[in-house]
Protein backbone atom coordinates (compact mmCIF):
# COMPACT_ATOMS: atom_id res chain seq x y z
CA UNK A 1 0.00 0.00 0.00
CA UNK A 2 2.29 2.42 0.75
CA UNK A 3 4.87 2.14 -2.49
CA UNK A 4 0.96 2.53 -4.14
CA UNK A 5 0.96 5.88 -2.24
CA UNK A 6 4.53 6.70 -3.57
CA UNK A 7 3.73 5.50 -6.76
CA UNK A 8 0.49 8.23 -6.95
CA UNK A 9 2.44 10.90 -5.66
CA UNK A 10 4.99 10.89 -8.12
CA UNK A 11 2.67 10.82 -11.10
CA UNK A 12 0.47 13.45 -9.80
CA UNK A 13 3.25 16.16 -8.50
CA UNK A 14 6.40 14.47 -10.83
CA UNK A 15 9.67 15.86 -10.24
CA UNK A 16 8.27 18.42 -7.64
CA UNK A 17 7.36 15.56 -5.39
CA UNK A 18 11.10 14.41 -6.01
CA UNK A 19 12.70 17.91 -5.18
CA UNK A 20 10.27 18.18 -1.69
CA UNK A 21 10.98 14.67 -0.41
CA UNK A 22 14.79 14.78 -1.30
CA UNK A 23 15.03 17.99 1.20
CA UNK A 24 13.89 15.64 3.55
CA UNK A 25 15.36 12.27 2.68
CA UNK A 26 18.36 12.55 0.59
CA UNK A 27 18.80 8.54 0.51
CA UNK A 28 16.14 6.79 -0.25
CA UNK A 29 14.29 8.99 -2.60
CA UNK A 30 16.95 8.90 -5.24
CA UNK A 31 16.73 4.87 -5.54
CA UNK A 32 12.83 5.62 -5.88
CA UNK A 33 13.44 8.42 -8.10
CA UNK A 34 15.73 6.02 -10.41
CA UNK A 35 12.85 3.23 -10.04
CA UNK A 36 9.96 5.58 -11.31
CA UNK A 37 12.58 7.04 -13.79
CA UNK A 38 13.28 3.76 -15.30
CA UNK A 39 9.01 2.98 -15.54
CA UNK A 40 9.34 6.06 -17.41
CA UNK A 41 7.41 8.69 -15.48
CA UNK A 42 10.09 11.23 -15.71
CA UNK A 43 13.76 11.77 -17.67
CA UNK A 44 16.51 10.13 -15.19
CA UNK A 45 18.80 13.34 -15.94
CA UNK A 46 16.13 15.87 -14.89
CA UNK A 47 15.73 13.53 -12.04
CA UNK A 48 18.67 13.57 -10.65
CA UNK A 49 19.05 17.32 -10.74
CA UNK A 50 15.59 16.95 -8.63
CA UNK A 51 17.47 14.86 -6.39
CA UNK A 52 20.53 16.39 -5.80
CA UNK A 53 18.90 19.60 -5.77
CA UNK A 54 16.46 19.01 -3.22
CA UNK A 55 19.43 17.30 -1.02
CA UNK A 56 20.96 20.66 -1.14
CA UNK A 57 18.46 22.69 -0.40
CA UNK A 58 17.83 20.84 2.59
CA UNK A 59 21.08 20.70 3.52
CA UNK A 60 21.32 24.50 3.37
CA UNK A 61 18.49 25.03 5.44
CA UNK A 62 20.20 22.91 8.47
CA UNK A 63 22.92 25.38 7.57
CA UNK A 64 21.28 28.10 8.07
CA UNK A 65 19.10 26.99 11.61
CA UNK A 66 22.80 25.95 12.98
CA UNK A 67 23.97 30.02 11.87
CA UNK A 68 21.28 30.99 13.86
CA UNK A 69 21.89 32.73 17.34
CA UNK A 70 19.69 30.41 19.07
CA UNK A 71 21.42 27.39 18.34
CA UNK A 72 25.00 28.99 18.60
CA UNK A 73 24.26 29.43 22.30
CA UNK A 74 22.00 26.34 22.88
CA UNK A 75 23.16 24.11 26.16
CA UNK A 76 23.38 21.11 24.12
CA UNK A 77 25.99 22.49 21.35
CA UNK A 78 27.95 23.85 24.03
CA UNK A 79 28.05 20.18 25.56
CA UNK A 80 29.30 18.76 22.28
CA UNK A 81 31.31 21.50 20.99
CA UNK A 82 34.79 20.02 21.98
CA UNK A 83 33.84 16.78 20.39
CA UNK A 84 32.47 18.08 17.50
CA UNK A 85 35.27 20.47 16.61
CA UNK A 86 38.08 17.60 17.72
CA UNK A 87 35.71 15.77 14.60
CA UNK A 88 35.99 18.59 12.43
CA UNK A 89 39.95 19.40 12.52
CA UNK A 90 40.71 15.47 11.68
CA UNK A 91 38.17 14.88 9.07
CA UNK A 92 37.52 18.87 8.02
CA UNK A 93 35.27 19.26 4.87
CA UNK A 94 35.36 15.21 3.97
CA UNK A 95 32.56 15.60 6.83
CA UNK A 96 30.11 16.67 4.87
CA UNK A 97 30.12 13.87 1.94
CA UNK A 98 30.24 10.98 4.93
CA UNK A 99 27.05 12.71 6.50
CA UNK A 100 25.00 12.14 3.27
CA UNK A 101 25.99 7.89 3.67
CA UNK A 102 26.54 7.45 7.67
CA UNK A 103 22.35 7.32 8.37
CA UNK A 104 21.49 9.45 11.30
CA UNK A 105 24.64 12.34 10.94
CA UNK A 106 23.16 14.40 7.98
CA UNK A 107 21.43 17.29 10.08
CA UNK A 108 23.78 16.73 12.86
CA UNK A 109 26.05 17.97 10.29
CA UNK A 110 24.72 21.07 8.73
CA UNK A 111 23.71 22.71 11.55
CA UNK A 112 27.35 22.20 13.64
CA UNK A 113 28.66 23.94 10.48
CA UNK A 114 26.18 26.45 10.38
CA UNK A 115 26.89 26.76 14.49
CA UNK A 116 31.20 27.08 13.96
CA UNK A 117 30.29 30.02 10.73
CA UNK A 118 32.13 27.61 8.63
CA UNK A 119 32.31 29.61 4.98
CA UNK A 120 29.37 29.26 3.16
CA UNK A 121 31.40 28.61 -0.47
CA UNK A 122 33.04 25.99 0.78
CA UNK A 123 30.00 24.66 2.28
CA UNK A 124 28.42 24.77 -0.67
CA UNK A 125 31.15 23.38 -3.03
CA UNK A 126 31.30 20.48 -1.05
CA UNK A 127 27.64 19.81 -0.32
CA UNK A 128 26.70 20.76 -3.87
CA UNK A 129 29.14 18.17 -5.27
CA UNK A 130 28.68 15.34 -3.17
CA UNK A 131 24.46 15.95 -3.11
CA UNK A 132 25.52 15.48 -6.96
CA UNK A 133 27.61 12.21 -6.85
CA UNK A 134 25.56 10.55 -3.94
CA UNK A 135 22.19 11.54 -5.84
CA UNK A 136 23.70 9.83 -9.31
CA UNK A 137 25.09 6.53 -7.59
CA UNK A 138 21.65 6.17 -5.78
CA UNK A 139 19.39 7.03 -8.99
CA UNK A 140 21.53 4.71 -11.29
CA UNK A 141 21.47 2.04 -8.70
CA UNK A 142 17.03 2.66 -8.60
CA UNK A 143 16.87 2.96 -12.25
CA UNK A 144 19.05 -0.16 -13.28
CA UNK A 145 17.24 -2.31 -10.34
CA UNK A 146 14.32 -1.45 -10.73
CA UNK A 147 12.89 -4.21 -11.45
CA UNK A 148 14.15 -6.26 -8.74
CA UNK A 149 13.16 -3.36 -6.38
CA UNK A 150 9.56 -4.01 -7.16
CA UNK A 151 9.55 -7.69 -6.37
CA UNK A 152 11.59 -7.19 -3.30
CA UNK A 153 8.38 -4.14 -3.04
CA UNK A 154 5.97 -6.94 -3.13
CA UNK A 155 7.45 -9.82 -0.96
CA UNK A 156 8.30 -7.27 1.46
CA UNK A 157 5.12 -8.30 3.61
CA UNK A 158 5.85 -12.07 3.50
CA UNK A 159 9.11 -11.34 4.60
CA UNK A 160 7.75 -10.07 7.15
CA UNK A 161 5.55 -12.50 8.78
CA UNK A 162 8.21 -14.88 8.23
CA UNK A 163 10.53 -13.04 10.11
CA UNK A 164 8.10 -12.39 12.67
CA UNK A 165 7.31 -16.20 13.10
CA UNK A 166 11.26 -17.11 12.98
CA UNK A 167 11.56 -14.55 15.88
CA UNK A 168 8.54 -16.22 17.59
CA UNK A 169 9.91 -19.76 17.16
CA UNK A 170 13.50 -18.50 18.38
CA UNK A 171 12.11 -16.37 21.74
CA UNK A 172 9.84 -19.80 22.59
CA UNK A 173 13.31 -21.97 22.42
CA UNK A 174 15.31 -19.63 24.20
CA UNK A 175 12.09 -19.28 26.76
CA UNK A 176 11.86 -23.26 27.16
CA UNK A 177 15.54 -23.47 27.32
CA UNK A 178 15.97 -21.27 30.35
CA UNK A 179 13.10 -22.76 32.64
CA UNK A 180 14.63 -26.23 31.66
CA UNK A 181 18.24 -24.68 32.75
CA UNK A 182 16.47 -22.98 36.14
CA UNK A 183 14.85 -26.42 36.65
CA UNK A 184 18.15 -28.48 36.15
CA UNK A 185 20.26 -25.99 38.62
CA UNK A 186 17.47 -26.03 41.64
CA UNK A 187 17.59 -29.82 41.22
CA UNK A 188 21.10 -29.66 41.46
CA UNK A 189 21.26 -27.41 44.14
CA UNK A 190 18.66 -29.47 46.06
CA UNK A 191 20.50 -32.03 45.79
CA UNK A 192 23.69 -30.86 47.06
CA UNK A 193 22.34 -29.74 50.20
CA UNK A 194 23.10 -31.35 53.22
CA UNK A 195 20.37 -33.75 54.83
Amino acid sequence: MPGMLVETIVIKYGLVAVFVAAMLEADVVPVLAGVAAHRGYFNPLLAIVATSGGAFAGDCIWFYVGSHKLIKNSKLLERIRTRAEALFQRVGHWQIPASHVIYGTRIATMTFLGARDSSVAKFSVVDGASCLALSTLLLSLGFALSASVSVILRDVKRVEVVLLVAVAVVGLILHLLHRLGRRAWQRTATSERPS
